[in-house]
């Protein structure tokens, strides 16, 4: 299964050639179970397709919640900032019991505020 296949709509080519352009068209045709920490923040952070990578990003944050590609935490942060957080009360639920175990984890000053910032707001 990929985000095309589930959405039903396939997205003509892109016109505009930028890596996050040509990452966001890829995501969509990647099969779920592949996608990677860093695919799941890339396609929450865009919305691309979130809506159904719900068990994909909580089966990846059960086994290491404070993942990060480019920061230590980073796709539990995407997640938090996410529509789907805000929107789906059992989804954000489930993430903030993440977070809290994220939370245990070593993670520099800004990305703990931020963190417990979300889980507040």
């Amino acid at each position: 299964m990929t985000i095309e296949t589930l959405e039903g709509k396939i997205w003509p080519e892109p016109e505009f050639e930028s890596s996050l352009v040509l990452t966001a068209h890829a995501l969509r045709k990647k099969p779920i179970d592949e996608l990677t920490p860093s695919d799941l923040r890339v396609a929450f952070n865009e919305d691309i397709g979130a809506e159904f990578l719900k068990e994909r990003v909580l089966e990846v944050l059960g086994t290491e919640p404070a993942i990060g590609d480019l920061i230590e935490g980073d796709l539990i942060l995407a997640v938090m900032r996410s529509k789907q957080f805000r929107t789906d009360a059992e989804f954000r639920k489930k993430i903030i019991e993440k977070a809290d175990e994220t939370l245990t984890e070593e993670l520099d000053p800004q990305t703990r505020d931020e963190i417990e910032n979300l889980k507040a707001a």
